[in-house]
């Protein structure tokens, strides 16, 4: 089953509810019809997909060939990072190219999607979306000509095919018939959910073997007994004891990563697909494409955070972390970053570190189209060539906490307020070229400090009229589809954190919540 929504040719529709606070981007982009044709854009944003689990970033495991071969014929971003670690902050950020710091579920009504500046600029637009958070409701329909999207309960049966498919049928039936029509481009966003859990690839588990000299079970280890430790160090003896992981647990691990791995498989097959169908139609080489993610899984990589509450441990062995959303390790943010296309020199690597944000930016300067000061990043590109990223900050947020890291290096971890008061909570600070998989927190005052003031800075930067600005509602039927969709635990935090930041704007007004009655 789908929805199918026929859009208007108005780029703009009301929303019921705003959440948090956001910076501007201002009016819609447009620009004059150029002497060349302009290029086509297909935008892919795979759901949970782990940059370190593909081909192209270096897996052990063949999971995407042919999304190593979009990054030899293009430039591949190798440290890229998704601004939250679950899919509707970090979509809304990735699609407007707005940085909000509070970790905003929605695209606001004053800004601009990226499929609205195509369609002002007069291309044909389409999304075709197996994740159904991403709904009307939200302003994920804006700017889209065709907006096809799935229904809860029914998504994760979208395969990669299935919404290749939909976006394919769409290309054929608005094929112009004239000659001049022709010369109006197209924007296609697809959103396949394939990686996302639950796993079930089409095939079966196409990676049932371990791989050879594995060493992840031994660091889940040692993560849960740095857990361990850090809980008697703090006092706390009750559940200080380390978990073991037993054989018969790690090899129902083990399985699930083959599956998750497999379902990496089914998306690139369809990549592979939609490359054949471009070239077939004379179009590959006119056509931008970019491919990347909404964020990460945890995969039982390092323990569960400690003021997790049972009812959201569950599943295998829960004292692992399995999810996304809780956390904002490299695990958790760091995704694929790939274009190919005009524009884009073919085979280069870029190792600086770059946002999401960078992204709409980067397509509207590829496409020719005017680039808002406004935008929170950078395009990326410029004549042919990449450009280097500034030294900035790098800095991710969601309902838990923020992190920020500096100079490639340092990143420390700043639970939000409503969290360091439970116990087991704490600010954590990792040395990433010591310790590149954050085992180890490292005790240096003056350097948190330090941190934590660049990470209030960089907030209220991003927060036009202050930092607990802005209209905090939340509408209950994000709860209800959160807690729908197996995200019960990502809804209570979202409840607290907002009960949080109105109780901190009260304080701050010299004002009383009102009172219940």
């Amino acid at each position: 089953m789908h929805v199918t929504r026929h859009r208007s040719a108005s780029p703009t529709s009301a929303l019921p509810l705003t959440l948090l606070i956001a910076g501007s981007l201002g009016a819609a982009a447009c620009s004059d019809t150029p002497e060349e044709d302009p290029p086509n854009v297909i935008f892919i944003t795979v759901d949970t997909l782990r940059a370190d689990r593909t081909t192209p970033y270096g897996y052990e495991r063949d999971t995407s060939p042919n999304l190593a071969r979009l990054a030899a014929e293009g430039a591949l971003f190798e440290r890229a990072y998704a601004l939250s670690s679950w899919t509707l902050p970090s979509m809304s950020m990735l699609l407007s190219g707005a940085i909000k710091p509070l970790a905003d579920v929605t695209i606001l009504p004053h800004h601009e999607s990226i499929s609205e500046s195509f369609q002002n600029a007069g291309y044909r637009t389409c999304g075709v979306v197996g994740n159904s958070l991403l709904d009307a409701d939200y302003g994920y329909d804006r700017g889209l000509d065709h907006f096809v999207l799935s229904e809860v309960n029914d998504e994760f049966n979208w395969t990669a095919a299935r919404i290749l498919d939909e976006g394919l049928k769409w290309l054929e039936e608005t094929d112009p018939a004239s000659a001049d029509a022709a010369r109006k481009p197209y924007f296609l966003w697809l959103h396949p959910v394939d990686p996302h859990a639950p796993y079930a690839p089409t095939n079966e588990n196409q990676f049932p073997d371990p791989i050879p000299g594995d060493q992840s079970r031994e660091l889940a280890a040692q993560s849960l007994a740095q857990q361990s430790e850090a809980r008697r160090s703090a006092g706390q003896t009750e559940n200080a004891a380390t978990p073991a992981i037993g054989d018969a647990d790690w090899k129902k691990i083990q399985r699930v990563r083959g599956l998750y791995d497999s379902e990496i498989l089914q998306f690139d097959a369809q990549l592979g697909r939609l490359l054949e169908v471009l070239a077939a139609r004379g179009e590959l080489e006119k056509t931008i494409i970019v491919v990347t993610s909404d964020h990460g899984e945890g995969m039982w990589q390092r323990a569960a955070n400690a003021d997790e509450s049972d009812k959201a441990k569950k599943g295998v062995f829960p004292a692992l972390y399995s999810g996304h959303g809780a956390q904002l390790f490299d695990e958790q943010v760091r995704v694929p970053l790939i274009f190919r296309g005009p524009g884009v020199p073919s085979g280069a690597r870029v190792t600086e570190p770059v946002d999401l944000v960078d992204v709409v930016p980067s397509l509207l300067a590829l496409a020719d189209l005017p680039v808002k000061r406004v935008y929170g990043g950078t395009p990326l590109f410029e004549d042919g060539s990449t450009v280097t990223p500034p030294n900035e900050p790098v800095i991710a947020v969601c309902s838990r906490l923020s992190s920020i890291t500096v100079d490639g290096r340092w990143r420390l971890h700043v639970p939000r307020p409503h969290r360091l008061k439970k116990p087991g909570v704490a600010i954590e600070l990792y040395d990433l070229e010591a310790d590149p998989l954050e085992l180890n927190p490292v005790m240096d005052q003056g350097r948190i400090d330090d941190l934590t003031a660049q990470l209030v800075d960089w907030e209220r930067s991003h927060a036009p009229d202050g930092l607990r600005a802005g209209d905090v509602a939340v509408d209950n039927q994000l709860y209800i589809k959160l807690h729908q969709l197996g995200y019960g635990g990502e809804a209570e935090h979202v409840k607290e954190f907002v009960k949080s930041l109105e109780e901190e704007r009260d304080a701050e007004l010299g004002t009383e919540p009102p009172k219940k009655q």
